[in-house]
């Protein structure tokens, strides 16, 4: 009779075990949180919050991964890449995930760009955001709303 309790009982909890999986996305979402609505060169530092979920916990730094955002005044250029910061290790826990805020701050800081107008009056622009984890997946795109970098 023993036997048969035991049996049970092993096999509710294998049953309970299987179906407490991660259902998380493997592949990181990125919800905006905020940025200034306007910087003043050489004296704010511009920030930029958002929420981000990744189901496997695999963000980190490597070759491909990490943070890339685009400046919309320059479509030449395209997306810059930064670092994730570091992570501790224990937080990278495939059946946990994770969900942090970060505060991003872009590489190089915003500056108007170099004509009369845009030196003595300011510039508007916005930033595009995404991040790619360790194995490759890319994130939705955020962007800002219109930030004013004001002289």
């Amino acid at each position: 009779m023993n036997i048969r309790h035991l049996l049970i009982t092993l096999l509710t909890m294998t049953v309970f075990l299987a179906c407490n999986k991660n259902t998380v996305s493997k592949i990181p979402n990125l919800t905006f949180i905020g940025a200034p609505q306007n910087i003043k060169v050489n004296i704010d530092e511009m920030v930029i919050t958002f929420k981000i979920i990744d189901g496997d916990a695999d963000l980190g730094n490597d070759t491909l991964s990490g943070v890339y955002c685009k400046d919309s005044r320059y479509d030449s250029i395209g997306f810059i890449r930064s670092d994730f910061p570091a992570i501790d290790s224990e937080l990278e826990d495939p059946k946990k995930g994770i969900v942090a805020k970060c505060d991003f701050f872009p590489v190089p800081q915003p500056t108007p760009r170099f004509d009369s107008l845009h030196m003595a009056l300011g510039d508007t622009f916005t930033y595009e955001i995404y991040v790619v984890d360790r194995a490759g997946n890319k994130s939705n795109h955020i962007t800002t709303p219109q930030i004013i970098i004001l002289p």
